[in-house]
């Protein structure tokens, strides 16, 4: 069998086992909402709940690491969820098939009892929870059918926040570019595309930088947004954002580079783990000025203006905006 079959075989048995389970996924939504039906308003299982978003390649892992590390120990972190489903049961299936295939080094294999309790609604009590979508329309995450089966998925939460992670979109298309390249021969893996029919990557930044500037609306919870490139460069804005989210600052986890996607940073791997602040991480798009690739994503004027409305003029992006401005002249 050539490795195209082999591929599109393994394709078509995913796409298989999915279709299955979301019909099993439905049955048992509606009789779990049945069962709760007349039910007095269930307890808080979740003291404090705050879900993420934001566009791959965005500093999220280095973020959220950062946020678990200031939160109390009794936190759970799911990561990337699935839109309009039941994120502890996701978890639970993907670890029950890695289990199943002798993969033990797999994600939480060793609680997958545990999972599996939150998965059918036994939640234990959580100080927070964390789960984070990616690359993903926002309006999609707030779909109201997952609003509606809220408490059924994740439990009834006392704080609901929602935190918007954003990095310039210049360094982003940049640090795609350059984490694509091992990757190009993976043919159902491809960091310059989104999950979204309707927008590409530009497009998509352009709604999450439309969603932080708040020209829309469809976040409902608390909304917190943080921009990467201050985050990165201001621990008075680390301080500032945990105050926000409700946190006692420590700073700790800000220096960690953890190995996000499996590879850490698309340019230094984990190499910086313990020395974060010398990386370079405003001036990525330096080795992509000229690539024709990036020039085609990058010379947009809504991307352009967006990102100065954001970020304003910021000395390390200024002079690629300029050249950039240049060649529409030109």
């Amino acid at each position: 069998m050539s490795k195209m079959n082999t591929i599109t075989a393994k394709r078509l048995g995913y796409l298989t086992r999915r279709s299955r389970e979301k019909i099993q996924d439905a049955v048992e939504d509606t009789i779990r909402g049945w069962q709760a039906v007349g039910r007095q308003q269930a307890e808080v299982v979740n003291e404090k709940e705050i879900r993420v978003l934001g566009l791959r390649r965005s500093g999220n892992h280095a973020v959220i690491n950062w946020i678990c590390k200031q939160l109390p120990e009794n936190h759970v972190f799911i990561n990337h969820s699935r839109i309009k489903e039941n994120p502890y049961r996701n978890v639970y299936r993907d670890q029950l098939f890695l289990a199943q295939h002798g993969d033990l080094k797999g994600w939480r294999c060793e609680n997958i009892e545990w999972w599996e309790e939150e998965a059918r609604g036994h939640f234990s009590h959580k100080d927070c929870l964390v789960y984070s979508y990616e690359d993903q329309e926002i309006q999609r995450v707030a779909h109201p059918a997952f609003e509606t089966r809220h408490n059924l998925y994740l439990g009834k939460s006392h704080e609901r926040i929602d935190v918007i992670i954003i990095r310039d979109p210049f360094n982003l298309l940049a640090s795609r570019l350059k984490g694509n390249k091992p990757r190009e021969k993976a043919r159902n893996f491809n960091l310059m595309q989104v999950y979204s029919h309707r927008l590409n990557l530009p497009e998509l930044w352009i709604e999450y930088a439309k969603e932080c500037l708040g020209e829309t609306q469809h976040l409902q919870n608390n909304k917190i947004v943080i921009k990467y490139n201050d985050w990165f460069a201001n621990a008075a804005y680390r301080q500032q954002i945990a105050g926000q989210l409700g946190l006692e600052f420590s700073d700790e986890g800000f220096n960690e580079v953890t190995r996000a996607g499996g590879i850490g940073s698309s340019f230094d791997g984990t190499g910086f783990n313990g020395q974060v602040a010398k990386m370079d991480v405003l001036r990525r798009w330096k080795q992509f000025a000229d690539d024709p690739r990036f020039r085609a994503l990058a010379c947009t004027p809504t991307l352009i203006d967006y990102s100065r409305k954001l970020f304003g003029h910021s000395p390390a992006l200024e002079p690629l905006i300029e050249d950039l401005q240049r060649s529409w002249v030109g």
